[in-house]
């Protein structure tokens, strides 16, 4: 029985992944830990973290009395992951896992963040995701999200002919995902950016 897809992994391109993506160094990155609002003393949760750019980054925010963790379905990526963390002196907690199966306690997280991720993700995933995200925050925790969402006019005639034949992200350009994310038990997603590709939100868990 053929398993079914828990999005798409770029394991094959781990080592090539911060020459094409922006890295910790770049002011992309460090725009969004400004936007997430990580403050020092947090534990912050990366989903779909890549090569681990975005916790270097938190893991630096939060100082030493704060808490920095990344998941990736790669193992190429979180091994890459794991030695940028070490050639920066910092102590990260990357795993291989899935974000339907966060392997966490309950309440655990001030801020949970996703960048350019869940358009990966097929629907199924992308509600269990949800659902795990809003287990592993603690009460008053918040959901970063950054990613392709309803575009802006001046952008969706180009985003609908590059990925509306990819059904994950096709559900997010025709503007479905903030929904699911109020079902998922969210509160309303709140508008912090809406770039020309890219929209940003940030969610309070209740």
């Amino acid at each position: 029985m053929k398993q079914k897809s828990r999005g798409l992994s770029l394991n094959g391109f781990s080592k090539y992944y911060d020459l094409v993506t922006p890295a910790e160094r770049s002011r992309f990155r460090r725009k969004q830990i400004e936007l997430s609002g990580i403050r020092p003393g947090e534990r912050v949760l990366d989903v779909g973290c890549g090569t681990g750019s975005l916790p270097v980054l938190a893991k630096i925010a939060v100082g030493d009395n704060g808490e920095a963790a990344g998941i990736d379905i790669s193992a190429n990526m979180i091994s890459t992951a794991r030695a940028k963390a070490k050639r920066a002196g910092l102590d990260i907690d990357f795993r291989v896992a899935s974000i339907d199966n966060l392997p966490y306690p309950d309440g655990c997280f001030d801020v949970v963040t996703s960048t350019m991720m869940f358009h990966h993700l097929p629907v199924e995933i992308k509600e269990k995701g949800l659902r795990e995200i809003h287990r592993v925050l603690k009460v008053d925790g918040r959901f970063f999200l950054c990613d392709f969402l309803s575009p802006p006019p001046i952008a969706a005639p180009l985003m609908f002919l590059l990925f509306v034949w990819i059904p994950s992200t096709r559900y997010q350009l025709f503007g479905k995902l903030p929904s699911l994310i109020r079902k998922c038990g969210f509160a309303l997603p709140q508008l912090i950016t809406r770039g020309v590709f890219l929209t940003s939100y940030r969610i309070n868990k209740a």
